[in-house]
């Protein structure tokens, strides 16, 4: 009798175990996003940075000041992306009363900053730039971005021997924001 009342809870427990279909609410899931998120700041050059382009001398090399490349995951959800700020700060912390060394502004996610200037004849003026890539999402309203900036140094006005930390602020077209902050980001020579 024992034997077939286990068979008989045995062959139900299976039966609920795989009858059950499961499938992700992805539009009660994507509803609950933030319209616009930024996920990751980073970098993957050994520091520290030369801020200042040196010629050769005949016991030192030419230096050249490096141009950082910044990488940034974010996520934008039912909106359309809008500018992208870049703020650097003397120190190992960003305080709330902080102000920037420098603000390095982009219109869009894609193209040069605010002071760069393509168009200048004969040479263009191309300063810093950003770009990105869109990863596959399931979600239909949500767009993942794997981004990135090309940032030169020596257009910053940074002090050579300092600490630095950074702030970057992620626009929405209809203005929402998402802040993410790096302190200690990177030193300079």
């Amino acid at each position: 009798m024992k034997k077939y009342i286990t068979i008989v809870f045995m062959t139900l427990l299976t039966s609920a175990m795989f009858s059950c279909k499961k499938d992700a609410d992805v539009a009660g899931t994507e509803a609950k996003l933030p319209a616009i998120q930024l996920s990751s700041l980073g970098y993957n050059q050994v520091g520290p940075f030369t801020i200042a382009a040196a010629s050769a001398t005949p016991t030192t090399p030419a230096t050249v000041a490096t141009v950082l490349q910044l990488y940034f995951g974010a996520t934008t959800t039912g909106v359309k992306s809008g500018k992208f700020t870049v703020e650097f700060f003397e120190g190992t912390s960003i305080s709330a009363t902080a102000v920037p060394v420098k603000t390095v502004t982009f219109s869009s996610w894609t193209g040069y900053d605010d002071t760069s200037d393509p168009t200048k004849k004969p040479t263009p003026v191309l300063n810093h730039s950003i770009n990105y890539t869109l990863q596959s999402t399931t979600y239909e309203k949500t767009q993942v971005y794997g981004g990135n900036m090309l940032i030169k140094l020596g257009l910053l006005g940074l002090t050579a021997g300092k600490t630095y930390s950074v702030r970057a602020t992620a626009y929405s077209e209809d203005g929402k924001t998402s802040v993410l902050s790096q302190t200690s980001f990177f030193k300079t020579i």
